[in-house]
């Protein structure tokens, strides 16, 4: 079997062949390192892996004998896969990565894109109207209440929330049970 450094250069000149055979030589390498940057995106997991390939190419191009190859490759592929991870998690990206967008014609034959739980618009107006009810909520509602009511909507458990705020649980139950009685009155 050839080594790297004459495969590289063959890749280099387009030997389809030698591309082939480092291709295979890193295969599961490359998946490995993608299985690692795409446990928590899972939905992205084929995305991943074309960055990846991306990345193997290039690494084909850019390579210089400095180092080893495969430490070259890891290098990219770690760079490229991180960066691919930052963008796609970034929030001002939030709603286009969450989009899904598809074309139809409504019974008037107007242009309808995307599904309304993904339309920004929408998202933004329910996040506002949920903010918006939140504010009214906490008026109703004692100091007390409100601490058990914050930790309750950043979904603490009954048993941490009576941990946090030194009470019993029977009293965080009692004090869960007048905010719903709150909420319910507010709401009708």
């Amino acid at each position: 079997m050839e080594n790297d450094y004459e495969l590289v250069y063959l890749a280099k000149e387009n030997d389809e062949i030698a591309i082939e055979i480092l291709y295979k030589k890193y295969h599961t390498f490359i998946q490995k390192t993608v299985k690692k940057y795409s446990r928590y995106n899972r939905d992205n997991e084929e995305d991943f892996l074309n960055e990846a390939n991306l990345s193997f190419y290039n690494a084909i191009k850019t390579y210089k004998d400095d180092n080893a190859f495969v430490t070259y490759l890891n290098r990219c592929l770690k760079s490229s896969l991180l960066n691919y991870y930052k963008k796609i998690n970034r929030k001002k990206n939030k709603f286009l990565n969450e989009a899904i967008y598809t074309t139809e014609n409504d019974e008037n034959n107007n242009i309808v894109i995307g599904d309304n739980k993904y339309n920004p618009e929408v998202i933004l107006i329910e996040e506002e109207k949920c903010s918006h009810l939140k504010k009214s909520i906490i008026e109703k509602l004692s100091w007390k209440e409100e601490l058990v009511f914050q930790l309750k909507i950043q979904n603490y458990s009954a048993k941490e929330i009576a941990e946090i705020t030194d009470n019993n649980l029977k009293t965080v139950y009692n004090i869960l049970k007048r905010i719903k009685d709150k909420i319910v009155k507010l709401m009708s």
